[in-house]
């Protein structure tokens, strides 16, 4: 291990250059190096700083033995690769992986070509500002900035890069996500056009059960008859819909851990479902082209007999709406919907979380809270009937 001082025109240290043997080229026969820079603190103490490059030599020097760290002139397109590799042979899901490839293709243009230790601050702002000018949006820069952040963050533990730079960089911000419900009104048109005729049958047991369920789009489409208990009256969910390299198919699992779940349901939903079943049999048995194997409650229309794309349903009700000159509605907004309209019963916090496969409470309050505000004059009453008879001012 070599440290060496990089000093400016003046005679003053700017960085310490630290290089640590690797390995010998088994071609050349050539020792190959691998190299960190650790720039100098000016509002420390030469002594601070000498000893610093020091304790970062040597987590660098055990990372290299360890084959854990990579020299930081890699590029940030290479460096990114392996951490996604890394990460997907350990602790992420197929879907995030695809996400994060798909970061960075996004990326790629505009920082894929810098070295990690070129990788500073201003740099990452003026890669947000080209997005940003050529027609990123706000949110999806925020988003890319967080992919960075986890990039860089592993370079700095493992020793290739000093220091995390997205956290000092200035990404523009999210702008808030509303929950938005559906109104009594939107509610009533909505489901009065779509029972109106026969030919949206399908749907029609797809929203209601959304409605109902208070489910997410790709768990509802990732339901198997052997997943619904009829004599008990619950349907159980345990898979969803996920993209990744192999494209979009059923995955067992769910969003987050709390996911899996047994929903009961009342008398009128599964006499529904059981005509439907019913009829699905009947079209099944009808349609040699259906693959009996999968045994999907929603099938596939363009194949028949697989499970049904959540894509499908939401361009089907993008349709819908446009027909009838409806608001412009989204498939989540029935979750949505459904878990304000229980805030609103008043059905205590903790069961509503469990149904909705919320990890905790909070979250489930953090996300509906706003839904609560109509409440606001209905406690004022409940409140002021437990006051005695006010004085009357004279």
């Amino acid at each position: 291990m070599n440290i060496q001082e990089r000093r400016n025109k003046n005679g003053k240290v700017t960085s310490y250059r630290i290089r640590v043997f690797d390995h010998r080229d088994s071609e050349t026969g050539k020792q190959v190096f691998k190299n960190l820079s650790v720039k100098y603190d000016n509002s420390k103490s030469a002594n601070w700083n000498r000893k610093n490059a020091e304790k970062q030599a040597a987590i660098f020097e055990k990372g290299v033995e360890e084959q854990t760290v990579c020299d930081s002139r890699i590029t940030f397109a290479d460096y990114a690769e392996y951490v996604i590799r890394t990460k997907e042979q350990s602790c992420i899901a197929s879907s995030t992986a695809y996400n994060y490839r798909i970061y960075l293709k996004k990326l790629k243009p505009v920082i894929g070509h810098i070295q990690l230790k070129d990788l500073l601050p201003k740099v990452l702002n003026n890669a947000y500002s080209e997005l940003l000018k050529n027609g990123t949006s706000k949110s999806y820069v925020h988003d890319l900035h967080g992919f960075i952040r986890i990039v860089l963050e592993v370079a700095y533990k493992e020793g290739v890069v000093p220091r995390n730079y997205a956290d000092a960089a200035m990404p523009p911000k999210r702008n808030k996500n509303t929950v938005t419900a559906l109104t009594e009104d939107e509610l009533n048109a909505f489901y009065t056009l779509l029972f109106s005729d026969e030919k949206y049958y399908v749907y029609q047991v797809i929203f209601s059960l959304l409605l109902s369920m208070g489910c997410r789009i790709g768990e509802l489409c990732a339901l198997s008859w052997s997943d619904i208990d009829f004599n008990e009256k619950c349907i159980h969910i345990h898979r969803h819909f996920v993209s990744d390299k192999n494209g979009r198919h059923v995955e067992e699992g769910c969003k987050t851990t709390a996911g899996e779940r047994y929903l009961y349901m009342d008398d009128a939903i599964m006499k529904m479902l059981l005509e439907y079943r019913q009829k699905s049999l009947c079209y099944a048995v009808n349609n040699k082209d259906w693959n009996t194997n999968v045994n999907a409650v929603f099938s596939s229309t363009k194949y028949p007999g697989e499970y049904l794309d959540p894509n499908t349903v939401r361009e089907w009700i993008k349709n819908f709406t446009k027909k009838h000159g409806l608001p412009k509605f989204r498939p989540h907004q029935f979750r949505h919907t459904s878990i304000s309209l229980q805030l609103q019963a008043g059905i205590n916090v903790p069961d509503i979380a469990k149904r909705a496969g919320h990890s905790r409470p909070d979250v489930t309050l953090g996300i509906y809270a706003h839904t609560l505000r109509n409440n606001d004059k209905h406690i004022s009453e409940v409140v002021t009937k437990a006051l005695p008879q006010l004085p009357v001012t004279k």
